[in-house]
């Protein structure tokens, strides 16, 4: 049930955090749609302007190959007005006579329409005009010929504006404005195209554009509104007289919503009729659309004015062959040129290839798609892909988190490449991207804490049993703290308080408990102190072990300094029960070094951190035999071995060889002397053990004497005693001839 509820728990936590980069991710990708109006660019400038700088910039990084074309775009010429032209020409403008020899040859080259991206607004003489008026007019003698030139709008709010009247031959839409309409403009007088050109029935379009916020051109104003009239831009333009009196095919503009209100942006439609198949563009009040680029110079059929005008023969099968029936723009891309534009192709292109880009969208039904299109898939794509990131975040596996976020973060990046994107669809990938990249950034610091969270706990809870640096240790290094057992040499502590029963029936259990605190917290302390890790509590005795989980160094040594630590602050806590009228306590312990079992040892859902093994249980046998030698703290030959040139820091003597329960080998063992030990008295240490040579040598009467004399140093040295007493039995009764002098112990 508990880890049902933590799965509850962090579930939730991950769904909440998801819900809320949802929602605003869907803020930002609504932000950031391609269609916005001036008024609603306005706002994102203001409040959230770097939503449609990011989509933009990554949807034009990831997407620049879409420019690359193995095909010229079919339909389309561009004459460029470029160096060696006006090498060969001569300075720019060029003489209204030379623009009618253009033409002329244009005209013969097969060319069906002429689009001038040049404004013709001032007069030049009334011979090289009426030239070039009467080209025009003799090109647009053949049926379904059109020569257009380009004029200059402006943004306008008066109530009347500037609206020439040679304009209406080219309207798309007569009286669909309102007057409150956002975008409304006006003719820019200084721009217009002169009456000699109008009077020969030039066709118009205006070649105003206005960039991004951020200076990059990605939409294009397909059409304005002058009063309540609608005419077209000159890519626009050129389409129409491309498609005219073409059975079933045309362009229609509609507006989208019936029952405008005053103040109301208008939000228009065109349906553009091509080949029988029928295409809804949506643009918005300022009558602009995403241009979607095909894109520059390597993408077009291009020739300089130059050799149009050094052709000497203009029957060459080769040049009728590019003009035939074609769309012609006559454009400026000379260095120098004013007439740059910072577009996702190219921060340097020249204007005219926006018109031709136009031109070709119209004509190639090559568009984005609708703005609700686009919406629904990023949306899809960015909760198909959250919805699999929570999914893998539940597992809680930072590895499996994050091979599914390359595996998502890179599935909608390869599938927007060569699916959505090459399909028209403008997918607000960015804040897909960058809502994955934060939901895992959450889920890693979620992370994080939780782990912290278990290290403070691991760090908390084996606080409780070894050193405080031990658990820096483990923490540090994770690898030393295995899972289950292993053999390790260890060396083992086992300590008991004496005749604790006794003393537990005269105390209550309240005065019992707190002498048990006061005493193991001490022995604990100390303990820990020297990097010890402390096994368990048993009533009332201590075991503890040195070497795991991390490698002790000299850790024989840290458990003999640990256990006669232990012994030195016996008198201390004897001081604080008598001042508490506690009993005093005396302990014993026994400590022995070896190879044993050690680790996690349990059931799966409750364990414990211990040591198993015959040297745990010598261990045990020794705190047992303390009391029969009147020890407090004895250690098997094992650990004095590995006490090395460290062994001259204790008081140690040998006290005996046994041979304990469980064990068919004998162990010399050791005592050791705590500073306050009768013992340590001139020369008694010394003697106790040439006495103790002399029992082992069966000298039983020398070793008798000589106990004797150590018990005149130290009248209260049960050693001594036991040892005097059984040299007399062996002087009346002697040992057999296979006497080694262990002593045998049957019993725990």
């Amino acid at each position: 049930m508990k880890q049902r509820l933590q799965f509850l728990f962090h579930l939730g936590l991950r769904s909440i955090v998801a819900a809320f980069i949802l929602l605003l991710s869907l803020l930002c990708i609504l932000m950031s749609s391609s269609n916005s109006t001036e008024n609603r660019a306005d706002f994102l400038h203001k409040v959230l302007g770097f939503t449609v700088s990011a989509e933009n910039w990554f949807y034009e990084m990831r997407n620049a190959h879409m420019y690359e074309h193995s095909t010229k775009a079919p339909g389309l010429v561009l004459v460029k007005i470029d160096d060696a032209a006006l090498q060969s020409v001569g300075r720019w403008p060029w003489s209204r006579a030379k623009m009618a020899e253009l033409t002329r040859r244009l005209d013969h080259l097969g060319a069906k329409v002429i689009a001038f991206d040049i404004f013709f607004s001032e007069k030049e003489s009334a011979e090289a005009d009426g030239a070039f008026a009467a080209a025009i007019k003799e090109f647009q003698a053949k049926k379904h010929h059109q020569v257009l030139s380009g004029y200059n709008i402006e943004e306008t709010n008066k109530e009347n504006p500037n609206l020439p009247v040679e304009l209406y031959l080219n309207v798309v839409k007569h009286g669909m404005g309102t007057e409150s309409a956002v975008g409304h403009v006006e003719v820019d007088a200084q721009a217009f195209v002169i009456p000699e050109l109008t009077n020969a029935e030039i066709g118009l379009g205006f070649i105003s554009a206005k960039p991004d916020y951020d200076g990059v051109f990605r939409r294009s104003r397909l059409v304005a509104a002058i009063g309540s009239d609608f005419f077209p831009s000159l890519g626009f333009a050129a389409f129409l007289a491309h498609i005219k009196n073409i059975e079933s095919d045309g362009a229609t503009l509609e507006k989208q919503n019936n029952t405008l209100n005053k103040g109301d942006s208008l939000d228009l439609s065109l349906i553009v009729s091509r080949a029988g198949k029928e295409s809804l563009v949506e643009l918005n009040a300022l009558g602009e659309l995403p241009v979607r680029y095909y894109g520059a110079e390597k993408s077009f059929e291009t020739i300089s004015a130059k050799e149009i005008f050094e052709a000497k023969n203009l029957d060459d099968p080769k040049l009728k062959n590019l003009f035939a029936d074609k769309t012609v723009f006559v454009g400026s891309t000379a260095y120098g040129a004013n007439d740059l534009r910072h577009t996702p192709v190219d921060p340097t292109m020249p204007g005219v290839y926006m018109h031709m880009n136009v031109f070709h969208m119209l004509d190639q039904n090559y568009f984005y798609r609708s703005d609700d299109v686009n919406l629904l898939f990023s949306l899809l794509l960015f909760v198909v892909g959250i919805g699999i990131i929570l999914l893998a975040s539940v597992l809680r596996e930072p590895l499996l988190e994050a091979v599914t976020l390359a595996f998502v973060a890179l599935s909608a990046f390869f599938l927007d490449r060569f699916y959505f994107s090459a399909n028209g669809y403008l997918i607000r990938l960015f804040f897909c991207e960058l809502s994955f990249l934060s939901l895992y950034a959450w889920f890693t610091i979620l992370n994080v804490f939780e782990q912290a969270r278990e290290k403070k706990k691991i760090r908390d809870t084996f606080t409780r049993y070894v050193a405080p640096e031990i658990v820096k240790e483990m923490l540090a290094n994770p690898e030393k703290l295995k899972v289950g057992g292993e053999k390790k040499e260890l060396s083992m502590l086992f300590s008991d308080v004496r005749d604790f029963t006794s003393i537990s029936e005269r105390l209550t259990p309240q005065e019992l408990s707190s002498l048990l605190n006061l005493y193991m917290g001490k022995m604990t302390d100390i303990l820990f102190s020297t990097h010890g890790t402390l096994d368990k509590y048993i009533g009332d005795a201590l075991v503890g072990f040195w070497g795991a989980p991390v490698d002790v160094p000299e850790q024989a040594y840290q458990a003999v300094r640990g256990a006669t630590m232990m012994l030195e602050a016996l008198p201390e806590i004897n001081q604080e029960f008598e001042r508490r009228k506690f009993p005093k306590i005396n302990i014993g312990i026994g400590i022995n070094t070896g190879e044993v079992n050690v680790g996690n040892m349990g059931s799966d859902k409750i364990f414990a951190y211990t040591a198993l093994g015959d040297h745990m249980n010598l261990a045990s046998r020794l705190e047992s035999l303390t009391k029969y030698y009147g020890a407090n703290l004895l250690i098997s030959e094992f650990t004095e071995a590995k006490l090395g040139s460290r062994r001259s820091e204790f008081c140690l003597r040998a006290i005996d060889k046994v041979r304990v329960k469980g064990r068919s080998s004998a162990v010399t063992i050791f005592e050791v002397l705590p500073s306050w030990h009768p013992m340590r008295v001139d020369g008694a240490i010394e003697l106790f053990a040439r006495a103790y040579e002399q029992y082992l040598a069966a000298n039983f009467g020398e070793a008798e004497k000589l106990m004797s004399s150590v018990l005149a140093l130290c009248p209260t040295d049960k050693a001594s005693e036991r040892f005097r007493h059984a040299a007399q039995e062996y002087q009346q009764k002697p040992p057999p001839e296979s006497w080694d002098g262990v002593t045998n112990y049957d019993t725990k």
